[in-house]
Formats: C-alpha cells, sequence, structure tokens
C-alpha cells in the first residue's frame, strides 16, 4: 500500500490503465553486484593455478550495491595495477558469464521494487520490462530469477535485444516507439543515462524517471528527469 506524500508517490497516483510503466532490470529493479562478485570468486577459482598470485588477491574481492561493473572492487583490493594480461583475461571471462543464465540467481531486489510492482498490479495499471539483456543467452534465467524475486515475468510482457551485438540505447529507443502505439502515457524507468538521452531525444513524450544506482561513467542524464535512487521513494 502506498504511504507518506512524496512527490513520486503523487506522481504514481496520476498513473492509470491508460499509462504504461516500461521498466528496466539491471541496477534499477534489481541489483547486480552480487552477481558481479560471484562471477569474480569463480574466475579465482578455475585460474589459481595459471595466475596463483591475482587469483589469491582476487578471492577476497567485495563487490559493493551501485558500483558500475567490478573495478571499483578490483581497485579497493589494488588489483586495478595488475597485469595487462591478467586484468584482459577477466575481463573476457566476466563479460561471458554476467551475459549468461549462470549467476542471475545472485542478483537481488531493489528496495522496494517488488512492492512498487506491487502497487502497479493492484492498480491495474499496465506494466512491462524492457532489458538490455540478450534474449537468445538470458531469457531463461531472466524469467525464472525475477519470479523468484516476486515480479512475475513472462514472455508476454518481458523485452530482451535480440542480439547481444546491437547497442542498448537505439535497442530501447525503436521498442518504445511500437509500445507506446495506443497508449495514453508511457513512463520509463531507467538507470542509465545513456538510455535517458537517447528516448529524450527520439521520444520526447515519453515521461521518464532515473534510477539514481551506477551507470556507463562520464553520462548524466537529461536534467528535466526526475530521479529516485530506489522504488521506496514511491511507497
Amino acid at each position: 500500500m502506498m504511504q507518506g506524500s512524496s512527490p513520486f508517490r503523487k506522481l504514481a497516483e496520476t498513473w492509470n490503465q491508460s499509462t504504461l510503466l516500461v521498466l528496466d532490470l539491471d541496477s534499477s529493479l534489481v541489483l547486480t553486484h552480487k552477481r558481479n562478485e560471484a562471477i569474480l570468486h569463480q574466475y579465482a577459482k578455475d585460474f589459481k593455478k595459471e595466475r596463483p598470485e591475482f587469483c589469491a588477491t582476487l578471492a577476497k574481492v567485495d563487490c559493493q550495491p551501485c558500483e558500475y561493473g567490478y573495478y571499483t572492487a578490483l581497485k579497493r583490493v589494488g588489483l586495478d595495477t595488475a597485469k595487462k594480461e591478467d586484468l584482459e583475461a577477466l575481463a573476457t571471462y566476466w563479460r561471458e558469464h554476467f551475459f549468461s543464465n549462470r549467476y542471475l540467481h545472485h542478483d537481488i531486489e531493489h528496495r522496494g521494487a517488488v512492492a512498487f510492482v506491487n502497487y502497479l498490479k493492484s492498480r491495474s495499471i499496465p506494466h512491462v520490462y524492457l532489458t538490455g539483456r540478450p534474449r537468445d543467452r538470458m531469457i531463461g534465467g531472466t524469467i525464472e530469477t525475477l519470479n523468484a524475486l516476486g515480479f512475475k515475468v513472462g514472455p508476454e510482457n518481458l523485452y530482451m535485444k535480440p542480439e547481444s551485438s546491437m547497442i542498448d540505447e537505439l535497442f530501447k529507443a525503436e521498442k518504445l516507439k511500437e509500445l507506446k502505439k495506443g497508449v495514453v502515457k508511457v513512463v520509463l524507468i531507467d538507470n542509465e543515462p545513456k538510455i535517458l538521452n537517447q528516448v529524450a531525444m527520439d521520444l520526447p513524450d515519453i515521461q521518464m524517471i532515473f534510477v539514481d544506482t551506477c551507470h556507463s561513467p562520464n553520462v548524466k542524464a537529461p536534467n528535466h528527469v526526475p530521479s529516485v535512487k530506489d522504488f521506496s521513494d514511491f511507497l
């Protein structure tokens, strides 16, 4: 149940059955730092014979909420200055496993996210999930883990990139063009300024909310877009 009188609660009260909420996943509805940590620790186990010193330190890494990628975690233990070949090998391993089903069960709900989605359901406000995760590599794990968290996701309300090579912001902008047809109002909730800037340019009539967690470096969200730290701001 919505309580309090925050500006975001008041905003949510203006939404109705003619409003479509488009919800991002990674670093928006769910936090991925534990996925990152699990991948780094598994690398440390897999390659401890080939890279003993590097992996011994990597095994001690902890990733914190709202950190972009894993570089900050490496820096805390001094691995940001490791050998180039060690860092490149780790980066290749991370990319392969982060964008896969294997470690998705480590993701956790962002504060208030399930309650927020349940609020939308209670008012019959349409909502879909739009993510840059590649469908061919992640659809099974995405549906399984999000349902386990309580989001109730299925193929009918989940939109994923058909190919890993597609640029996230272009994919999302094109998909939003399709989704807005026949809809009075579309609200996009996303943590990535690149996405928000693209949508502001291509689809200025879409209302946006910036989830201020972590995102690509050196990019700012549009000034006119309001920001939330987590979904408890709506509750």
